[in-house]
């Protein structure tokens, strides 16, 4: 499992997002983002920010999908809360910071929606990778949003030649951010959950 590895490099309020661009946290988190093939923190939220964000996700209805050829989960009905978070997001300082760390291209779009996966179904996402939009995406997101503690649910990336694996977590306290790279020799995964959640996440795209 891998933990978060830094601790408060992001400070996101309803009026703005502050980022720690300073050399040191930009290398850490570019080193890490190479090595392991995302990097994991817990941002600082604003007060009553986040509590916002779960509360929507409580009172929304999660209705079902299944993705061709990489499984189901339901989905946030309504978009309440998956769209404050891309425009929380989706704001310059955010997106030059994630730029700088990826060493990559301009980002100007965030897309993506909030989904679930319970215990007791077949619902899970097998191993892809996100490279079915025309090329345009550069990294990818994920904000924790469970309620509740998750047995299994695990995130996982390896490498798609020789089958390593270079990063999994279980699950997080809400809040919690991962960004990992779009990548050709990369796929990744989550694995059903055996107990507890169920497992909230809001999974997004950072574009050029």
């Amino acid at each position: 499992m891998v933990e978060p590895s830094l601790a408060g490099p992001l400070r996101i309020g309803i009026a703005r997002t502050e980022v720690d661009e300073s050399d040191a946290t930009i290398a850490d988190m570019r080193a890490a983002l190479l090595r392991d093939g995302a990097v994991s923190f817990r941002p600082a939220w604003d007060d009553g920010l986040l509590d916002t964000l779960l509360q929507l996700c409580r009172t929304a209805d999660f209705l079902p999908e299944t993705i061709a050829r990489v499984g189901e989960r339901t989905y946030e009905g309504g978009d309440k809360a998956g769209r404050l978070l891309r425009f929380l997001l989706e704001r310059p300082s955010f997106l030059l910071w994630a730029q700088a760390i990826a060493g990559c291209e301009t980002l100007h779009h965030v897309t993506g929606l909030i989904g679930e996966i319970a215990p007791g179904t077949q619902q899970g996402l097998d191993w892809h990778d996100d490279l079915n939009d025309g090329g345009l995406r550069r990294l990818a997101v994920t904000v924790h949003l469970s309620d509740a503690p998750c047995e299994g649910g695990s995130f996982e990336i390896r490498e798609k030649g020789s089958g390593r694996t270079l990063f999994r977590q279980d699950a997080q306290p809400a809040g919690t951010m991962t960004l990992f790279r779009i990548d050709p020799q990369l796929h990744h995964r989550v694995t059903p959950l055996t107990g507890g959640g169920p497992r909230r996440v809001f999974g997004g795209w950072l574009s050029r």
